[in-house]
């Protein structure tokens, strides 16, 4: 999606947000339409910085909120642009300020403790949600009107819409239980309290309300209602045929905490897969239906969603503790579980799930109930925990796991030295080894639910999470210095992409410096004294302009001259323009289908240090290699390449090479 691109620069940077809702008086309707549909984007990204603790990222609300106030107060804002961007803020799952949320005229004049009276609003709320939509459907159109106006009319409008017992309405009513914004779930409360009262409450939604009582961090108010209607004896109601559950896929948690977990489901002739969120700190973040038309379509889904992440496939036993135990984790923290859940839980055949607790331990005794890990001896656990030093290598995810809080940030601002940064990132890493003890737990639990992993593989995991507990040293435990050492990468490469941002051109028209052509054997003399070799650099870069996935110059960069130490002044500079002036060269042979074609006249020796740099930009470049996305041919290759940076394979890799590159630039990138 367009606004995808822009969302993410744009969520640190207030004032451009400011900019862009002063232009909304300005534009026409569709152009209306497109900034909030950027603003939602934009608001959703900023959410998800500050749950992960990004730098700025709670600065960002206060300086936007700050802003827009100043505008309503000098009446800059019309009541359509407040309407539109209470539904930017509603979109991404944030409550509008309250400077923004207008009230019909009717209710202006209403005093503050007054509840306004509305006739039929069930029908009325009919006319804001499309014809066939599902409940779900008009809960989601349904709050983004009534979160825009003033709390009291949204209290009133939602209490009165449950409380008259219109069956569709009673059904909608149900998601505003669940509903992130608080005010819409006391009204939904209060709402079905008057149907408990007048006796509409039957045994069908009594089960719901009592499902959903576990779901809430605060349930004293739904349980007095629920005691209120059982006192009644209720009967009756509608339970909806069960669904078939044939395939459970998900993928590891991230360096947030965060994972996906999807299922490939019917119910007669229909089909759907159900999507959740687990998320570290906030339980079950989102759910959602995708609905499909046939079976094909179903599976085209499923393999597109396979083609944009790596998924475990797991039995249907995971799916009772995976979720109780994400309850468990977000209800302790105070989460309300996402409404959408309401419609999954069932897809998933777990409708009856209640919160688990004891964190990362009770997690590792379900993984391990017959105590295996226990059993074993001291250098056997050892040899599992060492097995991690690998598991950067075998799980793409794990390019996500680094810190990038905002204390470790504001921390390494003042670190003067290397070791310093190191020193400071060791100590943020020791702090947090309980997040990195559940995460590696929950990957436990699903690789012990992977029929197709390698038998140790859980044990590996939940070895390394049992280690972190027992407080066994960082520097003993190989991914916590693989994650040690990523962070610090992160850390500099936001520090090139800061200087890029102060050393923008001022001037659009000037042209850049001509770098001058590279002249014969002066790379080679540049890098004398270090590692690096000219056609190594070239391998390197070769792997970077063919990879299934772009690498910017910040991400390839840094593990290419990471830790390389050249001597001269402007040295560094100039390796710099020479990498360019190659990587244009090696770009330009990939347009004319020529790439790898001098491979074959390479000696030996110097081929050897090309397959080096390829297979250092393979296994080094994070994210740009995904194993998901290659072929088993693909792999071959690879393997090969990895192979003869140690042994001399030019007789059996050098031929097949240049039509692999070439078949492998034309598979990935759209411009050849």
């Amino acid at each position: 999606m367009w606004a995808d691109r822009w969302a993410v620069p744009l969520s640190h940077d207030p004032e451009t947000i400011l900019e862009l809702v002063d232009t909304l008086s300005k534009v026409d309707t569709a152009g209306f339409d497109d900034c909030l549909i950027l603003l939602s984007r934009i608001l959703d990204e900023a959410r998800m910085n500050q749950e992960n603790e990004e730098p700025g990222a709670s600065d960002f609300f206060q300086a936007l909120a700050a802003g827009l106030a100043q505008r309503t107060e000098s009446e800059k804002l019309d009541a359509e642009i407040c309407f539109g961007l209470c539904q930017a803020y509603l979109r991404a799952g944030l409550t509008p300020p309250d400077q923004l949320r207008t009230a019909p005229d009717a209710f202006e004049a209403l005093p503050g403790d007054e509840t306004p009276k509305l006739p039929d609003v069930a029908g009325l709320a009919e006319g804001l949600v499309p014809d066939g939509a599902t409940p779900f459907q008009t809960y989601a159109g349904l709050r983004e009107v009534v979160g825009a106006m003033s709390a009291q009319v949204t209290t009133a409008f939602l209490t009165q819409t449950i409380g008259q017992g219109d069956p569709r309405m009673v059904a909608v009513g149900r998601y505003f239980l669940l509903d992130p914004v608080a005010e819409m779930r006391d009204a939904a409360i209060a709402g079905f309290g008057l149907l408990a009262q007048s006796a509409n409450v039957d045994a069908a939604l009594l089960s719901d309300l009592i499902l959903i009582r576990n779901w809430l961090p605060d349930g004293n108010a739904l349980d007095t209602l629920i005691t209120a209607a059982l006192r009644r004896e209720p009967s009756g109601g509608t339970v909806p045929r069960p669904w078939q559950l044939h395939r459970v896929m998900t993928s590891l948690p991230d360096g947030t905490g965060s994972q996906s977990v999807l299922g490939v489901c019917s119910r007669g002739s229909t089909r759907a897969v159900a999507a959740a969120m687990i998320k570290e700190g906030h339980g079950i973040k989102d759910a959602y239906v995708i609905p499909c038309s046939s079976r094909g379509d179903q599976k085209s889904i499923v393999e597109q969603i396979e083609q944009a992440m790596t998924m475990h496939d797991v039995s249907p036993s995971y799916l009772a503790p995976a979720f109780g135990f994400a309850l468990g984790d977000g209800l302790a923290r105070g989460a309300v579980t996402t409404p959408g859940f309401l419609d999954v839980a069932p897809m998933f055949g777990i409708g009856d799930v209640t919160p688990q607790t004891g964190g990362h331990a009770a997690i590792l005794a379900t993984v391990d109930p017959q105590a295996e890990l226990a059993a074993l001896s001291d250098n056997h656990r050892s040899r599992l925990i060492g097995k991690s030093r690998d598991w950067f290598s075998e799980h793409d995810i794990s390019s996500s796991w680094f810190d990038s809080e905002a204390s470790l940030m504001a921390a390494l601002e003042k670190a003067s030295t290397a070791a310093g940064a190191k020193k400071i990132v060791a100590r943020h890493v020791e702090e947090r080894r309980d997040r990195w003890a559940k995460i590696f737990a929950r990957s436990a639990l699903i690789l012990r639910h992977d029929h197709k992993a390698p038998p140790d593989a859980w044990m590996s995991f939940a070895a390394v999470a049992q280690a972190l507990e027992a407080g066994r040293e960082i520097k003993k435990i190989p991914v916590l210095n693989d994650i040690l050492g990523q962070t610090l990468e992160v850390v500099e490469a936001r520090k090139m992409e800061d200087l890029d941002d102060e050393l923008e051109w001022d001037d659009e028209e000037r042209e850049p410096p001509v770098i001058e052509a590279e002249r014969q054997g002066e790379l080679a003399k540049l890098l004398k004294g270090s590692p690096l070799k000219p056609d190594q650099i070239d391998g390197y870069l070769t792997a970077v302009l063919i990879a299934p996935e772009f690498a910017s110059p910040n991400e390839w960069l840094m593990p290419l001259m990471g830790g390389i130490e050249v001597k001269g002044h402007g040295s560094i500079q100039r390796i710099l323009d020479i990498l360019m002036l190659r990587y244009g060269a090696l770009n330009e042979a990939a347009l004319l289908g020529e790439i790898g074609g001098g491979l074959r006249d390479l000696p030996p020796k110097q081929f050897q240090a090309w397959t080096e740099g390829f297979a250092q930009a393979v296994d080094g470049i994070k994210g740009a290699w995904p194993k998901r996305v290659l072929s088993r041919d693909d792999k071959q290759v690879l393997n090969l390449i990895r192979s003869a940076s140690s042994e001399d394979l030019t007789t059996t890799l050098k031929p097949l090479l240049p039509s692999w590159l070439q078949m492998t630039a034309e598979k990935w990138r759209s411009d050849l």
